[in-house]
């Protein structure tokens, strides 16, 4: 014979489980049409500062264009990593059911974003459809005036592989990356 008490715990667990689950799946599709928004991207189509009546070429439409328009102008190239991150991180918190993850998450994202812009701003910084701030966008423009870019000056060939190596290796920490996460993740699907 079970109490009250057993009762609601095992309801208010159950209940935030599902939720977990519903923002995980929330956060996918979330990066789906942020990476849809991404990859469809063109300069002609209107946005914060060059609003037209022109025919918007995004597949997301109006939405898409100034949401793609945001991100690609203030972080550049970089951009294209979020969408994997929101993939992973709601796969993440499908599978263990925590959504505190994403607080984990944001950090590292701020921190590739950072070591990304810069990079694109000093190494790649002329983009032929991001004209206005480059693929670093304006972060990485903004960084790129800091005594950072003295620090780069240094060495620019060890800076280049150090930048890489830190971009890739946040970014993969960021992911949470389990191998035992992901073959329990797929078998959870099937």
């Amino acid at each position: 014979k079970m109490n009250i008490k057993e009762i609601t715990d095992k309801s208010l667990d159950f209940a935030i489980k599902r939720i977990a689950e519903i923002f995980g799946i929330g956060l996918i599709l979330l990066s789906f049409l942020l990476l849809a928004s991404l990859l469809s991207y063109s300069p002609e189509d209107p946005n914060f500062i060059f609003p037209s009546n022109t025919k918007i070429n995004n597949l997301l439409g109006f939405k898409g264009s100034y949401t793609s328009d945001l991100f690609l102008q203030s972080i550049g190239l970089t951009s294209f990593l979020i969408p994997i991150t929101l993939f992973f991180t709601g796969i993440n918190i499908i599978i263990n059911k925590k959504i505190l993850v994403i607080i984990n998450n944001l950090f590292f994202t701020i921190v590739y974003l950072f070591f990304g812009t810069l990079f694109f701003s000093k190494y790649y910084p002329n983009s032929f459809s991001l004209v206005v701030n480059g693929n670093g966008g304006f972060f990485g423009n903004f960084l790129k005036e800091s005594f950072l870019i003295s620090l780069i000056n240094i060495d620019q060939k060890i800076s280049y592989y150090i930048l890489i190596s830190l971009i890739i290796v946040i970014f993969l920490i960021n992911l949470n990356l389990n191998i035992k996460s992901i073959l329990k993740f797929f078998t959870y699907i099937v």
